[in-house]
């Protein structure tokens, strides 16, 4: 099977991108376990969209604990030869960290975070998927989840800001940013095709696939 090298592949990026649609699709291709994401579970996340400054320090300390335990059975995962396909990068937890949370509760978050620390994520590749702000407010009124309806255009301009950073401070793996305005691998078999394709012939540490600049 082609990309027989890559064990572990992670998609990740903004709200609304769709990196989890994305994962969902490659696994069963790949014949590799999924591993998502459960921001469902998090009981602060519905309070934290309607009431940010109260609820930002709780929501942030409950997907670090969620997303330990993901490592955990990432780790698990790598160590028992498994191929894995995920939607998150265990960094995030602290870029929305620094984006949600103000001076003193960060500091009492990473606090928190680097009294237990978690071993490096082990991946072969990142796929990094990239939106305007504007598309990414279309596709969270598209899906229609209540707690997302306060989430506004200043809010996902920061989002897209602090991946903007992450993707470029990123040197743990390859990483083959997409552009995803004009790009639809979840619905459009070509374009997943074309994603494969890319993605078999990498060669540098980091590559751009933009179908509106082809």
């Amino acid at each position: 099977m082609a990309l027989d090298h890559l064990r572990r592949i992670v998609v990740e990026g903004p709200i609304a991108v769709g990196k989890t649609s994305l994962a969902q699709r490659l696994a069963p291709h790949l014949h590799a376990r999924l591993m998502l994401e459960q921001p469902e579970a998090n009981p602060f996340l519905e309070r934290f969209y309607r009431d940010p400054g109260r609820y930002a320090l709780p929501v942030q300390l409950a997907f670090l604990a969620q997303r330990r335990l993901q490592m955990q059975q990432w780790q698990a995962g790598v160590q028992g030869g498994e191929r894995l396909v995920g939607d998150f990068l265990f960094q995030k937890d602290r870029l929305f960290a620094n984006l949600t949370l103000p001076e003193d509760e960060a500091a009492l978050y990473h606090a928190m975070a680097d009294a237990a620390p978690v071993a490096p994520q082990r991946v072969d590749l990142v796929i990094g998927l990239q939106a305007k702000p504007a598309d990414l407010l279309a596709r969270l009124a598209k899906r229609g989840h209540a707690y997302e309806a306060s989430v506004d255009i200043a809010y996902l301009e920061r989002v897209c800001d602090a991946y903007g950073e992450l993707f470029h401070r990123y040197d743990e793996a390859p990483l083959l940013l997409v552009e995803s305005t004009h790009f639809n691998p979840v619905e459009r078999d070509a374009d997943f095709q074309l994603l494969l394709a890319r993605i078999e012939a990498m060669r540098g540490r980091r590559e751009f696939l933009n179908l509106a600049a082809s």
